[in-house]
């Protein structure tokens, strides 16, 4: 019996570890997909990522930010921004993911280079933090902050 006991207890921490390991994967998934949305600057793709709710934040430009609350506001400011741009590319290449339970938070550095449509070229790394919340299976992004990060003054 204290064989079973053991052998159930191990088999219950390992299905936690596999359940917490695929729920990070799937945070990562959807981290991925709003750097994807936010650099092909596609408003029906970043539309699936976001919760879509007047709870939604974010808070942006990097520079001198606002805090846009609710989606039709995020959504707005997407756009304008948007509108601005020739290009744009922002990644996060090695983002730190935490679950916990319905919750996830991310946070990590970001890369962005942007041409602006009078041409002019930019570049920066902002610290970047996501909150996710899963709804149905799925990790939606409630929550985001860009920070810039600021570069060292050369003498």
């Amino acid at each position: 019996m204290k064989l079973i006991g053991t052998l159930c207890m191990v088999l219950a921490a390992l299905t936690a570890a596999n359940a917490q390991t695929s729920a990070e994967a799937d945070v990562r998934a959807a981290n991925h997909a709003y750097y994807a949305a936010l650099s092909a600057r596609d408003m029906p793709a970043m539309e699936k990522i976001w919760v879509g709710s007047p709870d939604d934040t974010n808070i942006a430009p990097p520079v001198r930010p606002v805090a846009n609350e609710g989606w039709e506001q995020i959504k707005a400011a997407y756009l304008k921004f948007w509108g601005t741009l020739d290009s744009l590319s922002v990644s996060m290449d090695e983002p730190t993911i935490k679950v916990r339970g319905s919750v996830a938070w991310v946070h990590g550095i970001e890369k962005a280079q942007r041409r602006t449509k009078a041409g002019a070229e930019q570049a920066g790394t902002n610290f970047g933090t996501s909150i996710f919340i899963n709804q149905g299976g799925r990790w939606l992004m409630i929550f985001h902050q860009a920070a810039a990060i600021s570069r060292p003054q050369s003498n």
